[in-house]
């Protein structure tokens, strides 16, 4: 026993988190080798039983890669070697209901400005995207501006992620039929239902197309499921946003949600919808903010770590694929200013797909005539990831949004709509790097340097400050 503990106080005083600080990016990405394969022996030791190789790699290849993207974001990179630490994926593009504000709204003269092609992911294409992305991101959102509970195929969806380690989340309307036996066993870590109302007359003002009532009988079918499958899982979110007709239904809100079995309820400001509809006005005053109902467990217990090995062959593949050799494949990185600017984080740290394949850097949807929002910046073929994290577009996008302009003038494309972006939108999740590290690696094999490092990281806070903002206890 002495051995065991002298040999892992050897390795943890042997492992140390490369500099973010680093110009050089040669020295960096060597330093990131030996960072990796030090933290692959130190969760080896941890996790000594049979069949651990593969999450053990995983994590170590995770780690890594959030601390490439991090060194990006601190010398305001334009090419990355880094691949994106949150994913967000609509699995259908479709909404059946139409919520004012929404690019799905009833209202034609503004939903026709959204540039939303109808279209339905494949499964396969999902799995392609996911054996691409998935062995370096820590979570995934399978939601964005559709409606993902509208895929037949949607717990595939989620099987499919959880392959990769990945914490899984979506968002919803949940006015539709529903397998709730299904959606339960698929391990969705969070499950956020977007309820603005205790009543269906208060209800149905915003969410246009909903029913109250079948809302209301689906939580308590997922209630149900998660009981009879011994299940903790998914984590269920009422999320009530805050208008001034519905924020006397608050209380009867948390009532409700708490009878029923709902582990939180959150009160949030929403954005204006008066441009839409002048009617529906937001609540200025509200008793905003989170009430839990449920005690926080973690979401990834040792059937999560498991689930790994099925995708073993890909894992050492990327493991043993050093991080040199990627850097020396993107083809050299320029030496950018260091000081602290407007970079937008989530051209470092995050990549959005619609159904359509098409890739974006952030949550907005592109637009249109008559004031275009250029945000398509590739589309995902399967086999083009360089491509997709080092787009043109994406390259110049990280390179001049600092500057608010492009200096391609001569380039007859338009230009990225990031360049002149003043809405910074904030994100549906943080990439809370070391909540994640800390809830996988339940048995500590990682020295506690390593996730203090990355929470310390501004890349993986909002707006690009030192706050917590952390999901990952659920």
């Amino acid at each position: 026993m002495l051995t065991g503990v002298r040999r892992l106080l050897r390795l943890d005083r042997g492992l140390r988190p490369p500099s973010i600080n680093s110009c050089d990016a040669a020295d960096f990405f060597s330093a990131l080798d030996k960072f990796q394969r030090g933290a692959f022996r130190c969760l080896r030791h941890r996790y000594p039983e049979r069949g651990s190789d593969s999450f053990c790699k995983l994590v170590a290849v995770k780690a890594a890669n959030a601390f490439a993207a991090a060194y990006h974001f601190r010398n305001r990179h334009s090419a990355l070697v880094s691949r994106p630490v949150q994913l967000q994926v609509d699995p259908t593009n479709a909404c059946h209901l139409h919520c004012p504000s929404c690019l799905h709204s009833a209202n034609i003269a503004w939903a026709s400005r959204f540039d939303w092609p109808l279209a339905t992911l494949r499964l396969g294409e999902f799995d392609e995207f996911c054996r691409e992305f998935g062995p370096f991101a820590t979570r995934i959102a399978l939601f964005r501006d559709g409606e993902p509970l509208l895929h037949r195929q949607f717990p595939e969806f989620v099987t499919s992620a959880k392959g990769h380690l990945l914490f899984t989340l979506a968002s919803t309307s949940l006015s539709m039929r529903l397998d709730a036996e299904s959606l339960v066993a698929s391990g969705l870590d969070r499950l956020v239902a977007a309820i603005d109302g205790a009543s269906t007359a208060t209800y149905s003002r915003y969410r246009r197309g909903g029913d109250f009532g079948l809302v209301i009988d689906n939580l308590r079918s997922i209630v149900r499921a998660r009981r009879a499958q011994s299940s903790l899982k998914p984590w269920l979110v009422w999320q009530f946003l805050a208008f001034e007709h519905n924020v006397h239904e608050v209380e009867a809100a948390a009532a409700l949600a708490r009878e029923i079995g709902v582990d939180q309820l959150v009160v949030a400001k929403p954005y204006s919808v008066e441009h839409d509809d002048p009617s529906i006005k937001v609540a200025e005053r509200a008793p905003f903010g989170e009430r839990l109902f449920a005690e926080p467990r973690n979401w990834c217990a040792a059937t999560e770590r498991a689930s790994v090995t099925r995708n073993a062959e890909a894992i050492d593949a990327i493991f043993h694929e050093s991080w040199m050799d990627r850097y020396e494949g993107v083809g050299g990185i320029e030496r950018e200013s260091r000081s602290p600017g407007s970079a937008c984080a989530w051209l470092y740290y995050s990549l959005t797909m619609d159904a359509a394949r098409r890739i974006t850097p952030c949550c907005l949807p592109p637009m249109g005539a008559p004031e275009p929002r250029h945000l398509v910046y590739a589309n995902f073929n399967g086999k083009n990831t360089g491509e997709v994290v080092n787009s043109f577009d994406a390259t110049r996008a990280r390179r001049d949004c600092r500057s608010g302009r492009t200096r391609d003038v001569d380039v007859q494309r338009a230009s990225p709509y990031c360049v002149t972006c003043t809405e910074m939108p904030p994100p549906p999740m943080m990439p809370d790097v070391a909540g994640y590290l800390l809830s996988v690696d339940e048995r500590r094999g990682l020295p506690a340097a390593i996730p203090t490092v990355l929470a310390a990281s501004r890349l993986f806070a909002w707006p690009h400050n030192e706050e917590e903002n952390s999901e990952f206890s659920v």
